[in-house]
Order: structure tokens, then C-alpha cells, then sequence
């Protein structure tokens, strides 16, 4: 499976919507269509069938392994409007623009792009009352981040996924880390190398990288960490986990 770019087609209220996700920039990109009797009208038809689709595409990003957006009942914050925050942070790619000519009409297709971080983010990450800081103990040789090694395992991103124990413990999610860190950069990273510079803007020059066992839930979107690996997460600076300074290198 390609992580970085999950395409998935999504049956809703009779449509058919197609929908790339790009976990590692955390953006969705999703396409729409219309007819026109000329090309801008065909534009502006498929510009708010986008607008549409996308709306229904948000509702299906799965949350955690049991969750989808759509199961926390904010359906009346997902309104396709001009105002809502959601579409605000969404562009139109008019490289993407395609006409057809069909019968003496014309059918435009464009595709709309979002940022999951951000205000979209803001419905699934708790508010700032909600979190508890514990301050721990500085290890001689600060941490600047937390890597769990997930290459090699089957892992479908999420918006909040897990770190536990195979016995059920939480070693981090969504109700210790701070919201603003979460709605900005979202509550893991997906990445690829730990040392390129991109990485590196999250979890610093010396993130500790700890090898996962494995993942779980009813989707596999949560890491599995025992022992010496688990203990060491437990150590870290705590304000490193609040601020969401935490990556899951995968392959």
C-alpha cells in the first residue's frame, strides 16, 4: 500500500467520489464535474460539485482504529458553504482542469485540495482544559522528538493514532497532547527518513527512534511498543509528546 498517496473511491448519498489522501503533507485532494452550455459555467458547476464532494470525502477520514469522522456526529459542522472554515483552507489546482465537449455542452473536471491540520483537525482533538501535562524528569541528553519504526507492518493512517502496549496501556494519544500543536501539525507525522529536513522540522536532531512490535485495532492504524521500548517513551520529556513532536516512519 502506498501510504504517502491512498486513493479510495467512497459510495455516499448515491455518489461516487473519488479521493486522494496524501498522509505525509496531510492533505486530501478530491475531483468534480459538471455541464455547461460554455466552459465557465461548466467551471463554476464543477467547482461546487468539489466543494460537495469533498465535504462527503471528510466525513469518511478515519479518526483512530474504530472511529471515522462521520461517527462523531459533527455532520452539521461539515457544511458545504463559501464561509465554512473547512472550505476557507481549500485551494483549486487549474493545472487539474479538464473540458469535454458532449453534445453542444461543455463538462469541466477540477480538483479541490485541503489540508487536514488546521481547522478541520479542530473537531477530533480535544480542547485545551482537556489536557493534563506531567512534568518529568530531563534525561542528561534531551530528546528533540519521538520516531516509532513502523516499516514492515501494515499500517492505515489516521487523524489520531495510538501508541500502546499489547496489553492495552496508552503511551500517547489524543487526550495528552496540547490541541493547537495537534490542529496545526496534526497528532503523528508519516515519514519516510528520519534525517531529511522535513522530518526534522517535527522531531528535531535527536529524536529517540523506538521499533514498533507491531499495530493494532479494528483497523490497524495504532503502534504496538513493549518493554525497554515502552519504558523509554514513558521517560521522555512529556512536552515532547504535548507538542505532538512524534513520527511514524513507515516504509
Amino acid at each position: 500500500m502506498n501510504i504517502r498517496f491512498l486513493s479510495l473511491l467512497i459510495i455516499t448519498v448515491g455518489f461516487l467520489i473519488s479521493q486522494e489522501i496524501d498522509w505525509i503533507n496531510k492533505t486530501i485532494t478530491v475531483e468534480g464535474s459538471a455541464y455547461g452550455k460554455n466552459k465557465l459555467l461548466a467551471k463554476r458547476g464543477a467547482k461546487t460539485d468539489a466543494r460537495r464532494n469533498l465535504i462527503e470525502a471528510l466525513k469518511e477520514i478515519r479518526v483512530d482504529s474504530r472511529t471515522i469522522m462521520r461517527d462523531l456526529e459533527v455532520e452539521e459542522d461539515l457544511v458545504v458553504t463559501e464561509s465554512s472554515g473547512y472550505i476557507k483552507q481549500a485551494w483549486f489546482d487549474n493545472n487539474s482542469v479538464e473540458y469535454e465537449e458532449v453534445d453542444e455542452k461543455w463538462m469541466c473536471t477540477i480538483a479541490v485540495t485541503m489540508p487536514l491540520v488546521g481547522e478541520y483537525s479542530k473537531t477530533v482533538f480535544p480542547s485545551e482544559k482537556t489536557v493534563k501535562v506531567s512534568k518529568e524528569k530531563e534525561i542528561a541528553k534531551p530528546y528533540t522528538g519521538l520516531v516509532v519504526d513502523l516499516r514492515g507492518k501494515k499500517v492505515v493512517p489516521a487523524m489520531a493514532p495510538k501508541i500502546v502496549t499489547k496489553f492495552g496501556g496508552v503511551l500517547y494519544d489524543m487526550s495528552g497532547v496540547s490541541r493547537r500543536y495537534a490542529t496545526e501539525m496534526g497528532l503523528v507525522g508519516y515519514i519516510k527518513k528520519v534525517d531529511n529536513p522535513q522530518s526534522k522540522i517535527r522531531i528535531g536532531d535527536n529524536p529517540l527512534v523506538i521499533k514498533a512490535d507491531g499495530t493494532t485495532g479494528e483497523t490497524p492504524t495504532d503502534a504496538v511498543v513493549d518493554g525497554d521500548g515502552a519504558e523509554l517513551i514513558s521517560s521522555l520529556n512529556q512536552k515532547i509528546l504535548n507538542e505532538c513532536k512524534v513520527a511514524f516512519l513507515i516504509d
